[in-house]
């Protein structure tokens, strides 16, 4: 169910003026869309999505564009559940999961196939509510693909006769759903995408206007920040001393060798000023493990089972 009316200006207010990133994260069972559904809110194909025995998403991706103003970052998660997952697994894409929706996400997306209501998304949203508590629910959208498959039936009929576990979930997440076409023409595919959105302003305004974030997200987005500050200090100064260097040794000498050693320098640090991100969340991607594996490793046996 969508609202109508998108408010841009309503939207610039959503995660503060100055944040113009809405943080996407898809969840749900190998098999279900997951990166199809990416790939139509990233409006070009980003993640593989053709269906094989096995899950072609193995691991955490990220992708991003520009939408009306506003940089839309989508998380792929691959299927936390399948058979062959061991907790290991599963806390290393969940730690990636985190860090690469850092502050927060405006949404999670439940995906699921219009024909499928399995144990594991169960699984799946137990263990956001275990992780992040039952908040982390408030700013859940179930996303159902294959609509095609609905032919002349409404989606509000499909869920209302869907069964009690399906209209649990969907009551869980305060009855927020959609369906999404994701073989459809691109004007289709860009429909579906605008009524995501105006799903997720109408959820985030619902929820105060923020983005999701618990003492996890807080914690890490705190050292991320730490670690990027103390990086950029780091070789800031290296690079201060390096043209100091060059300045004192190049003195006595032509001009245009000093200029090029120069050019190099700043070419050195514009490249590491561009790596400070990644290489900020390399730094801390084992502490978010840590942290995540000593919360998971208490819910993992009542979840599995």
């Amino acid at each position: 169910m969508c609202a109508s009316g998108f408010s841009e200006s309503a939207y610039l207010d959503m995660a503060g003026h100055e944040d113009t990133q809405v943080r996407i994260i898809l969840v749900g069972k190998t098999g279900s869309g997951k990166s199809a559904t990416a790939n139509t809110i990233l409006g070009r194909h980003q993640f593989e999505s053709k269906i094989w025995a096995h899950a072609l998403t193995k691991t955490c991706q990220r992708a991003s564009r520009r939408w009306k103003g506003r940089d839309l970052l989508v998380v792929d998660t691959p299927g936390l559940f399948d058979t062959d997952e061991t907790m290991e697994t599963t806390c290393l894409e969940i730690s990636r999961c985190v860090l690469y929706s850092c502050p927060g996400p405006h949404a999670i997306i439940l995906v699921l196939r219009l024909d499928r209501y399995t144990e594991e998304e169960q699984k799946t949203v137990a263990l956001i509510k275990g992780l992040f508590g039952e908040a982390a629910l408030k700013y859940m959208i179930i996303l159902f693909t294959h609509k095609d498959d609905l032919e002349d039936q409404s989606l509000d009929n499909f869920v209302s006769e869907a069964g009690e576990k399906l209209n649990n979930i969907v009551s869980q997440c305060g009855k927020r759903y959609l369906a999404f076409n994701n073989k459809a023409v691109q004007a289709e595919q860009e429909n579906q995408v605008q009524q995501l959105m105006e799903l997720i302003e109408e959820m985030v305004a619902k929820n105060g206007g923020s983005y999701f974030s618990d003492k996890i997200y807080e914690d890490i987005d705190n050292r991320l920040k730490q670690c990027l500050e103390d990086l950029k200090e780091t070789y800031t100064q290296q690079f201060i001393s390096e043209i100091q260097r060059i300045e004192k040794e190049y003195a006595n000498k032509p001009e245009e060798e000093k200029e090029l050693q120069i050019v190099s320098a700043r070419s050195n640090y514009d490249e590491k000023r561009r790596n400070w991100k990644e290489e900020a969340e390399e730094n801390i991607f084992m502490y978010i493990f840590q942290k995540i594996r000593e919360i998971l490793s208490k819910l993992w046996s009542k979840i599995v089972m």
